[in-house]
Parts: C-alpha cells; sequence; structure tokens
C-alpha cells in the first residue's frame, strides 16, 4: 500500500486529501471485539499481525474501533480516552504501534456521539462540531488514519435510535466534508475512511471528493447472505472508483467461523478485486484464528490483485441468476484481466466461458490465482469447474478487445404493452438514453415487446438492460435484505428466466445496465419479448434494452 498525500496530481480532488495509491490495509478491532477494545486487546493484535507475517503482506493499519473515548472531553474541549480501558494514553499506543512498523488507526464519528453496543446511557464522544480540533488532536497522537462513522447524525435526541437510515439533514456530505478539510489542515498525513453506509443519494458522487475510502453499505454481517448483498451494493461503483478513491465493502469476516472454507475464500477474493480495503476483522492470533483463515488472509497472490497499480475496480460483466453464478471482470498491470467466476448456488457446476464476452479476443495462458497454478492455453473459450460458493479467480493476458461491430437495436419500456400495475414515468436526463422509464411492476403486471429483431442469425442474444434499483438494504440489511430486484423474461412464449438486478447506482433516475443472454430468438424483426416481476416483490424499473444482433 502506497501512501501519499496529494492536491495536485489528481485532478478531480476538492481537498488535500491524503490518498493511498491503492486500498488500505490493516486490522479493527470492531468485528470480533465489538465496542469494548482496551489497550491489551490493540497491543496484542498488533503484535499479531507482525508475528504472523501479515504485516509484512500489507496488513499495517491498526484501528481501535469504537468503544474507545472518555464519555467527557478534557477541560479545554479536547476528546480524550477512557483511561481504565488505555492506562497509557493513546499517543503511547501509538508509539508502541509505530515501533512495531505499523500505522495507527484512529476512529470517530460525524454525529454527537459515537456508535455504541446499546441504545442508550453510554454516550461516548464524537466529533460533530470539534472537526478541527479533533483533528488537529489526532494528529498529535500520532495517528494515521481515521474511520469516520455516522452514528447519531445530527442530533441529541436520545429517543430516537442512534442509527438514523432517513436523517432529516439535506446534505449529509457538510458533516464529512467538515473533517476531509479539517485533516487536511494539519501537518501529518491521515487517511479519510468516510463510514457512511450507503445512506442517501450520490454517494459516489461526493464521497470521493472528501475521503480515500467509503462504505457503500449497512454493516457485514457474519453469515453468507451478508456477502451477496454487499456485491450487490458495489456493482454501480465502478463508475467513482479508481486510483486513490476506492469503495469500501466493510471489515473482512475472513476468520470468525461463520462461513465455510470456500465461503471465506469467495468473501475474501471478491473484496480483493473489487479494490475494497483489506481489513481483518478476526483476531491477528493463531490460537484463535483458524490456520486456514490466516492462510486466505495471507494469500499474496490474492492481495496482489487488491493492490494492482491500476486500481480498478472488476465489474459484473454476466450475470446467470437461475444458473447461480455471476463473472466479473477487470483489467490490471501489465496488459492483463482479472476475471472472477462467482458461484452464489450450494451445488458444484461446470460452466463454459466465451472469453470474448469478458473483453479477451485471442489465445494466451491462464493463471489460476487460488491454485497458484497455470491451467494452460485457451482460445476463445474456457471450461471452469466451480465447487458450491466457490470463486474462482483467473488471470489472462490481454492482447485484443471485444468491441461491437454493429449498433444494437434498442427498444425504449414505454414502447412495449402495458398490464397490470406498472405504468410509464417521464424522467428526462435521469434516466438515459429514453427519458423515461416504467415502474410499480408488481405481480401479475407485464410490458410486452414486439418486431424485437433477431438479426440474420437468430438463436442466443445478448441482451443489455437498462434499469433502476435503489431499494438500499439500510435497515432490512438485518433480516433478509438483498439489494436486488427481480425481472422475468421470456423470449416468443419460451419458458421465463429470472433475473436478478443489483443497485444500480445514485438514485431512482440512475440507469445502471446488466447483460445477460436470452435465447430463442428468430432471424429477423419478428420476435416477442416478455418482461414481468416473478414474485411478492415489485420488480426493478425499467427504461429499455439493447438486443446485439
Amino acid at each position: 500500500m502506497i501512501t501519499v498525500g496529494v492536491a495536485l496530481s489528481l485532478p478531480w480532488l476538492a481537498t488535500a486529501v491524503t490518498r493511498t495509491l491503492t486500498p488500505p490495509m490493516g486490522w479493527n478491532s470492531y468485528n470480533y471485539y465489538n465496542c469494548y477494545p482496551n489497550e491489551t486487546i490493540i497491543k496484542s493484535n498488533a503484535w499479531g499481525l507482525v508475528e504472523l507475517g501479515l504485516s509484512t503482506v500489507g496488513y499495517n493499519i491498526v484501528t481501535p474501533d469504537c468503544g474507545w473515548p472518555s464519555k467527557n472531553r478534557t477541560a479545554d474541549g479536547q476528546i480524550t480516552w477512557n483511561p481504565e480501558l488505555f492506562p497509557s494514553g493513546f499517543p503511547a499506543l501509538g508509539e508502541y504501534i509505530h515501533g512495531l512498523g505499523l500505522k495507527f488507526g484512529l476512529y470517530s464519528g460525524a454525529g454527537v456521539w459515537e456508535c455504541t453496543p446499546d441504545n442508550g446511557e453510554w454516550y461516548l464522544q464524537a466529533s460533530l462540531g470539534h472537526e478541527v480540533e479533533d483533528a488537529h488532536t489526532f494528529a498529535t497522537w500520532g495517528g494515521d488514519a481515521l474511520k469516520y462513522d455516522n452514528c447519531w447524525a445530527n442530533k441529541i435526541d436520545t429517543t430516537i435510535r442512534f442509527v438514523d437510515y432517513n436523517p432529516s439533514e439535506r446534505d449529509p456530505s457538510v458533516r464529512f466534508a467538515a473533517m476531509s478539510d479539517a485533516l487536511s489542515s494539519v501537518n501529518r498525513s491521515i487517511i479519510f475512511s468516510i463510514c457512511q453506509w450507503g445512506v442517501g443519494q450520490d454517494l459516489g458522487v461526493w464521497a470521493p471528493k472528501y475521503g480515500n475510502t467509503w462504505r457503500i453499505s449497512n454493516d457485514i454481517q457474519d453469515n453468507w447472505k451478508s456477502i451477496w448483498r454487499i456485491v450487490n451494493q458495489a456493482v454501480p461503483y465502478v463508475k467513482h472508483t479508481g486510483v486513490g478513491k476506492y469503495i469500501d465493502m466493510d471489515i473482512l469476516t475472513v476468520g470468525l467461523g461463520a462461513l465455510s472454507y470456500e465461503e471465506e475464500r469467495f468473501h475474501f477474493g471478491m473484496w480483493a478485486i473489487s479494490k475494497s480495503p483489506l481489513v481483518i476483522g478476526a483476531p491477528a492470533n493463531s490460537s484463535l484464528t483458524p490456520a486456514g483463515s490466516l492462510a486466505i488472509l495471507l494469500n499474496k497472490d490474492v492481495v496482489a490483485l487488491n493492490q494492482d497499480r491500476l486500481g480498478e475496480q472488476a465489474q459484473l460483466i454476466r450475470r446467470y441468476t437461475e444458473e447461480g453464478y455471476d463473472i466479473f471482470a477487470g483489467n490490471i498491470s501489465g496488459s492483463r484481466k482479472v476475471i472472477g467466476v462467482a458461484n452464489w448456488s450450494n451445488s458444484s457446476k461446470s460452466v463454459d466461458i466465451d472469453l470474448q464476452l469478458v473483453g479477451v479476443q485471442k489465445s494466451g495462458n491462464i493463471q489460476d490465482v487460488w491454485a497458484a497454478k497455470s491451467i494452460g492455453p485457451y482460445e476463445g473459450a474456457l471450461k471452469v469447474d466451480l465447487e458450491g460458493h466457490e470463486a474462482k479467480l483467473l488471470i489472462l493476458p490481454v492482447s485484443a478487445q471485444l468491441t461491437y461491430n454493429v449498433e444494437p437495436s434498442y427498444y425504449s419500456a414505454v414502447t412495449g404493452i402495458l398490464q397490470g400495475d406498472v405504468k410509464s414515468v417521464n424522467c428526462g436526463d435521469g434516466c438515459l438514453p429514453t427519458g423515461s422509464k416504467v415502474t410499480n411492476m408488481t405481480i401479475g403486471s407485464s410490458v410486452t415487446f414486439g418486431n424485437v429483431s433477431g438479426g440474420v442469425l437468430g438463436g442466443t442474444k445478448l441482451i443489455g438492460i437498462d434499469y433502476i434499483n435503489y431499494d438500499v438494504a439500510l435497515a432490512s440489511a438485518w433480516t433478509n435484505g438483498t439489494n436486488t430486484r427481480n425481472f422475468t423474461l421470456s423470449v416468443n412464449g419460451r419458458e421465463p428466466r429470472r433475473w436478478s438486478f443489483p443497485i444500480s447506482g445514485g438514485d431512482w433516475y440512475e440507469t445502471g445496465r446488466l447483460d445477460v443472454l436470452a435465447d430463442g430468438f428468430y432471424v429477423g424483426p419478428v420476435n416477442e419479448l416478455r418482461v414481468e416481476a416473478p414474485g411478492l416483490d415489485p420488480g426493478a424499473d425499467l427504461v429499455g434494452f439493447a438486443v446485439y444482433t
């Protein structure tokens, strides 16, 4: 991880934010110790990073999360530590961490109080209204990074829960901009990680201006469905990320015992190629964290994908919902591409991937990253064997990129025949290219398109679906929220096939595109395509679709 304080080299910056050219890596106390850190815990885990070799792989920021401050500020208004939990104090803790060759991470929040594990009577100081003095305090303590949380957002009404997914403020960026500016004013480089949970609109627009990383989702949980939820929420941010500006998919749960070994590799691999910070949430202790989990965290080849100097987030290229797998792809340095083949289903399967569809045209040699071996040359197609809940990571040389030589045929959603509750809505520039959409796709509703082109060959076609889904799982993240909306598509009366549509970005008026393959097309402009909602939950809003013939 390369850290620089930059203001001029990256022209999109709004302030002189300290940037890590690659995603930050480290250890955080929250996932295992919750809001109950203490000096012994932090020191022992800092030492564990060194002892286990984790620091040599790149995990070098040690952060005590919520629970460290005193309930009160000092007589002169300075934030301070709880002396019972940290008897040596934070300057001394920072010196200990620095003495190990590591960086000292700090935690505060953009509210009146910081996040706590219960809902009353425990109010620990955060930084709203104290940004300048707290930034200077963190600098004098030797702080190298700051995770900045979002509890008690701009209010002190203790009758309202400290986590508010619908704050009354008009512009949440103001609170985070204040601390970003304050950190820029101190005589120390401090990495700023925004932890706003993906609440509200335009997070990908404003957060990169003020922070090195920004949280896109509610907290990760120790279960498999949480991985699906967060990966679906990460999809649209590829348009906002790059060197020095990275999404944060939350602290890793590798080593906490909730996921299987294959699921832990899936989780770690998807975080790595998405260019999320790799922050260990399990104890850096071989007696508390399984050897297999530590081996995952220590895998230098997977870490190298995360730390690749291009800083490019892998994007969802194809989704095969009924088959249960996705294909992600992204460019990495050395004229190479990483492909993630993610099997969400419980069962093992073999899948055939047309590599031209992921942007690789000529033959070459494939590297299986987890297996640490070459699996030989390919010639335009590849068969991949997947265990249940396995994500293969493959590296391929890229000698030519696929381009479409023929413009697709495009069909605006509002030109279809609408049945049921579905209705058309004008939304202007917010849902280009059509300026309109159909919404309220409830069960029993449908949109039917006639005279759809099947080209000169018919058969299977690539369909690019423009849709809108901002049904973000915030409060529902704790139950069954998935961040997805579903459609079924049927061609010429064939059996409908279901597709799960991830978050599309920005707000309800910003489109995303999902490319899928559908078969059953006839030659020429004689085809019928029907879109329906397959279940009790409404489908996504439909803007239109392109058929590549």
